[in-house]
């Protein structure tokens, strides 16, 4: 019974997403208007980190759309059901806590799976890449998984108790994760301050891992260790919180 319950909230939750002209805006519109403003602005075809800039680029900007949705569609949904009293009408229902959380991380992976496929195609028809299949599975499979520890952050601003602050400090967060950690411009074209912080954003890193398989390397183990611990550490916490509050 829970499964069903599991997949039918799922399916409604995945519906939900992608109708919502926020998630078209943000998470596919704004990023490929970035992607072929800087690429255009750079010259696609200028070399970078043993690549072109065009493919560089593309990694960058799909890891900052990943990280809007998980920020707006997911973080900030959560606050607002919660502000509205979901959480407390789930306890009239057979519907569970952990399938109704369960239900939108479902959601939003199979979305951002969505959404890697689209800005990758985009830029591919665009620029004609000359990536191999390997590359691009690889870089898509990292992109994609990687995206956990965004809804992580997300959860943990959704424990906030006022939505409409939750909004503003999503927009403030994501945006910060994407210009520190360089998604937006090159790490190296930014001042030595901002490169001692992005380098340790898990924003960088996420996108670093990319890059790396763009030039035929593998993700640096700092890579992983920075992405691994902020999706454990923001989980545990969102989790306490939100079971601290339920108890109350």
């Amino acid at each position: 019974m829970k499964m069903n319950m599991l997949i039918s909230q799922t399916k409604a939750e995945s519906l939900r997403i992608i109708r919502s002209p926020f998630f078209l805006l943000f998470s596919i519109v704004m990023p490929l208007a970035f992607y072929f403003l800087f690429s255009s602005l750079s010259g696609s075809d200028r070399a970078i980190e043993s690549t072109t800039y065009a493919q560089y680029s593309l990694m960058s900007m799909t890891a900052f759309s990943l990280i809007s949705t998980a920020m707006s569609q997911f973080g900030i949904r959560i606050s607002y059901e919660r502000r509205d009293g979901w959480v407390s009408l789930l306890k009239l229902t057979p519907l569970t806590p952990a399938v109704w959380i369960g239900s939108k991380m479902i959601a939003h992976m199979g979305v951002h799976l969505l959404t890697i496929l689209v800005i990758f195609t985009a830029g591919h028809i665009a620029y004609d890449m000359d990536l191999t299949m390997t590359q691009w599975l690889l870089c898509g499979l990292w992109l994609w998984i990687g995206s956990v520890p965004f809804l992580a952050i997300g959860s943990l601003l959704g424990t906030m108790k006022n939505a409409d602050a939750v909004v503003a400090i999503a927009n403030v967060v994501q945006m910060a994760l994407a210009i520190l950690g360089g998604l937006w411009m090159p790490m190296q074209t930014l001042p030595s301050w901002i490169q001692a912080i992005g380098q340790w954003l898990p924003s960088h890193r996420y996108a670093h891992g990319a890059w790396s398989m763009l030039s035929g390397s593998s993700p640096a183990l700092l890579d992983w260790v920075i992405l691994l611990g902020c999706g454990i550490l923001f989980m545990v916490l969102s989790s306490y919180i939100l079971n601290r509050r339920e108890a109350v």
